[in-house]
């Protein structure tokens, strides 16, 4: 990129941090049961669009259009663009689908220096490429916690300050709809929540923030329930990493990290499933005593 008089535009690599989508699982809403039941045993996570936000320098009319074509040609060659961030000291495989916004100063004509701002549109068929499962410990260790656990870790220990959670850990339940208008007397049941947690995260180094962040990541998404502890009530939350929203780079990564965002976990009621043998047709199958056969993965 650097040859074309190319490169990333300061908050134009914000979408290569952020998590994944995670796929919505299997689940019921029964409604004369409070809560979601989710089964939790299927973990996948959506492809991730990234949006890169370039721009391009050139002394001259000549230089700025031959770059601007090459820059063109190479994302429409096959295959999957591989992009180095040197912020990051990271390579990503993403595959290109289009061109965005563009945005152009300084003429052509006239004898000044011409910028394009290119807005250039990529999926992450593999949104995991970022992170490794090895890392589970996050590494920061704060003063002041933040009063906020997952699995019983502090939020703090990761390097997160949480500026809202009570807008939503608080709120009111709505009730379920009645499905019979005749019943008067019938007892409402309970919708489950969606939590919204903003934070923000602070690191020292990259080494300290990518720790910290894969960690993060290691610890929500599971194929069990996470256990979201809020201390001043007590309250212990069972939930589930559904996506994040929001995130941005508040400084550059050559200085002391600041990054946000806003985690939304989904609260559930938790279901064990039990997977009987059964016939092509639906039917059960059973042993000489009339038992189910259990199927255990």
């Amino acid at each position: 990129m650097a040859t074309l008089g190319v490169f990333i535009e300061r908050g134009g690599s914000d979408d290569f941090l952020s998590f994944p989508d995670r796929r919505t699982p299997d689940q019921n809403d029964w409604p004369e049961h409070d809560g979601l039941e989710v089964d939790l045993s299927d973990l996948s996570f959506d492809a991730k669009k990234v949006t890169v936000n370039y721009v391009m320098t050139a002394n001259d009319e000549t230089t700025f259009k031959s770059n601007l074509n090459a820059f063109e040609k190479l994302h429409f060659a096959p295959g999957c663009r591989s992009v180095f961030v040197k912020e990051f000291n990271r390579r990503f495989i993403l595959r290109f689908t289009g061109f965005g916004n563009y945005l152009h100063k300084g003429g052509l004509y006239m004898r000044a220096k011409k910028i394009g701002k290119i807005a250039t549109e990529y999926v992450m068929d593999d949104p995991l490429q970022f992170f490794t499962s090895a890392i589970h410990t996050p590494i920061t260790t704060r003063t002041v916690l933040s009063q906020i656990t997952l699995n019983d870790i502090d939020l703090s220990r990761f390097g997160i300050v949480v500026r809202d959670i009570y807008s939503t850990a608080l709120q009111l339940r709505s009730a379920k709809p009645v499905l019979e208008r005749k019943i008067t007397d019938a007892v409402p049941k309970h919708q489950a929540r969606q939590i919204a947690i903003e934070c923000s995260m602070l690191a020292n180094s990259v080494l300290e923030f990518m720790t910290n962040w894969t960690a993060l990541f290691n610890n929500i998404c599971t194929t069990s329930a996470i256990q979201l502890g809020i201390t001043r009530t007590g309250a212990m939350i069972q939930c589930y990493y559904s996506k994040m929203t929001n995130f941005k780079k508040e400084t550059t990564f050559s200085r002391t990290i600041r990054v946000s965002f806003t985690l939304i976990l989904q609260e559930v009621t938790l279901v064990q499933l039990l997977r009987l043998l059964a016939s092509q047709f639906g039917g059960l199958i059973v042993t000489e005593e009339n038992s189910c056969i259990e199927l255990i993965y």
